[in-house]
């Protein structure tokens, strides 16, 4: 399904170009495949201080920080706030582990400002991946990325 035909794509497709940069660094994709790629995602614009994910709800979305900044958190039993990730722009945030299984998070992601954001749900993903492995390489890629990442920190 393709969100393209539904957003104001002089100033949207704008908000595309920074997750196209960052695609093509990682694989070889025709421009048909780019427009492609981008078709599943939509633009999602966030408050400051507005959630994109809360616990005991299953994540929705994979986002791409296009503008702004975001906090992940836990909350300790004595109500103690723990941080998790931050994300700023060409970063990726979300609960991850209840996305990619589908079950409720736990964690809190908040935005720290006022912030433009891409959004792949899902279904949407799953469907990108079968569409073509190009996708599935480089979300696989990535995610090795993020989990390298952690166990560093």
């Amino acid at each position: 399904m393709s969100y393209i035909s539904n957003i104001n794509l002089k100033v949207d497709m704008d908000s595309f170009q920074p997750l196209i940069d960052h695609i093509i660094k990682k694989i070889s994709l025709t421009e048909d495949e780019v427009k492609e790629f981008i078709s599943y995602f939509k633009v999602a614009k966030i408050k400051k201080r507005q959630f994109i994910i809360q616990p005991d709800f299953v994540p929705k979305y994979r986002n791409y920080v296009v503008q702004g900044a975001f906090r992940a958190y836990v909350v300790a039993d004595e109500g103690e706030e723990h941080t998790v990730q931050f994300a700023i722009e060409d970063w990726w945030i979300s609960d991850y582990n209840g996305y990619i299984f589908q079950q409720p998070a736990s964690m809190f992601v908040m935005a720290l400002e006022d912030s433009i954001i891409l959004q792949i749900d899902y279904e949407s993903e799953q469907n990108l991946k079968a569409a073509n492995h190009k996708f599935e390489t480089f979300l696989e890629k990535w995610q090795k990325a993020q989990w390298q990442r952690c166990r560093e920190d």
